[in-house]
């Protein structure tokens, strides 16, 4: 009985998670990870330009640069020590905000979560981000 009740519960658990995600990741993730959306890159407000980042087990996996998605896989073209990126292709004018925001879509920037503010470091820059709402 008490083996009926687990499985249950467990299949109760796996119908509520977002696709994608796993039962491991929903238990075991570091409280970073998640969508997050950039308000503010070296003081400068940016939260009316969209951008932002997703993270999965604390490290950079997609971003929204205000125009296109882009998407960061475990594939690595033969002899490269660099993740695969995949974009949308839509043209975009650039605007000044947005050479800010790019330094933090790539690599591996310091992360450190601060009540319910994400901060983003990399050497003479920061960043302060919010968590996206569930869709």
């Amino acid at each position: 009985m008490a083996g009926l009740a687990l499985a249950l519960a467990s299949f109760a658990v796996t119908m509520a998670m977002q696709p994608g995600e796993t039962l491991w990741h929903a238990i075991a993730a570091p409280a970073e990870d998640g969508a997050w959306a950039f308000t503010s890159i070296d003081g400068t407000d940016v939260s009316q330009a969209r951008y932002s980042l997703s993270i999965r087990w604390g490290r950079i996996e997609g971003f929204f640069n205000g125009c296109n998605s882009c998407g960061f896989s475990d594939d690595k073209p033969s002899g490269s020590k660099e993740r695969m990126l995949t974009c949308t292709m839509q043209w975009c004018p650039t605007t000044p905000r947005d050479a800010l925001a790019q330094r933090f879509m790539y690599g591996n920037p310091d992360m450190q979560m601060e009540g319910d503010r994400l901060l983003v470091t990399l050497p003479g820059h920061h960043a302060e981000l919010i968590r996206k709402p569930r869709q």
